[in-house]
C-alpha cells in the first residue's frame, strides 16, 4: 500500500474521452510527461484526489467503469467526466489522518466559457482545491520567456472569507463536497464578487463590472 494520487485526465484533441491513472507525484507533472508529437493537444488535469493506497483506487475506479474502456492494454474510458469524478469520489476513502485529506477540481474551460472576454491573459488552469478544513481558488499562470523558457506561478486564495445567507456561514464550504462547491463558484459566484475576492480578470473588465450597476449591487438606484 503505498500514498499518491488518482487523476482524471482530458485533451482536446480526444472529446469524450477520459484518462484515469495514479502517480505518487504532481499529476500536473504526469499530464505534461505525457504530451507527444502522436497527441497535438496537452492532456489536463480534470481532477484528483489523494489518497493512501492509490493503487487501489486506481484499481477500482478502472473496474467500474471497464466496460467504457477503449482498449484493454490503456487507461483511456470513452465516460462522460462528471460522471467519472464522482464515482472516483464515491470510491475514495476518507484517510486515516485527516490533515492528508486533498482534492482538487478544475473549472477552467467553465470559467474560460462564461468570462472569455474578461479572463487575464496567461491563466492556463483555474482549480477548486480541497480539504477537510479548506477550500482555495487555484490560478496557474504562465508566461513564456524566450523560445523555451516558460514561468509558472500558481496562487491559491482562501476562500473562507466567502459568506453565505447565515451570519458566520461559509459559502463555500469544506463540509460540502468539492464538485458543490465547484458549481457554486462557476454557477452563483457573480462577476462582482470574482472581481472583490479574485484575481481572475483583467483591469478593463473590473473597471466594466465596477461601474455596471446591473452587476455592482452599490451603483443600484
Amino acid at each position: 500500500m503505498s500514498a499518491g494520487y488518482v487523476y482524471i485526465l482530458i485533451n482536446s484533441s480526444m472529446p469524450g474521452v477520459i484518462k484515469i491513472g495514479r502517480t505518487l507525484r504532481d499529476s500536473r507533472a504526469r499530464a505534461r510527461e505525457l504530451q507527444s508529437t502522436g497527441v497535438p493537444t496537452a492532456f489536463e488535469v480534470a481532477y484528483e484526489v489523494f489518497a493512501e493506497d492509490h493503487e487501489a483506487l486506481e484499481e477500482k475506479m478502472h473496474g467500474e467503469i471497464s466496460e467504457f474502456r477503449v482498449s484493454a492494454n490503456r487507461e483511456f474510458f470513452r465516460y462522460p467526466l462528471r460522471m467519472a469524478i464522482e464515482c472516483l469520489q464515491r470510491l475514495s476513502s476518507p484517510p486515516k489522518d485527516p490533515s492528508s485529506a486533498f482534492s482538487a477540481e478544475s473549472i477552467f474551460h467553465e470559467i474560460s466559457k462564461k468570462y472569455e472576454s474578461w479572463l487575464r491573459p496567461g491563466i492556463v488552469d483555474v482549480r477548486i482545491v480541497q480539504t477537510q478544513s479548506r477550500v482555495w481558488l487555484e490560478i496557474t499562470e504562465e508566461e513564456h520567456k524566450g523560445e523555451y523558457l516558460v514561468d509558472q506561478v500558481i496562487k491559491r486564495s482562501d476562500l473562507a472569507f466567502c459568506s453565505g445567507s447565515i451570519d458566520g456561514e461559509r459559502y463555500f464550504n469544506p463540509g460540502d463536497s468539492i464538485s458543490n462547491n465547484a458549481r457554486k463558484f462557476v454557477g452563483n459566484w457573480d462577476p462582482y464578487s470574482i472581481i472583490m475576492t479574485t484575481d481572475l480578470f483583467h483591469h478593463d473588465a473590473f473597471v466594466e463590472i465596477d461601474n455596471d450597476p446591473r452587476m455592482n449591487p452599490h451603483k443600484r438606484n
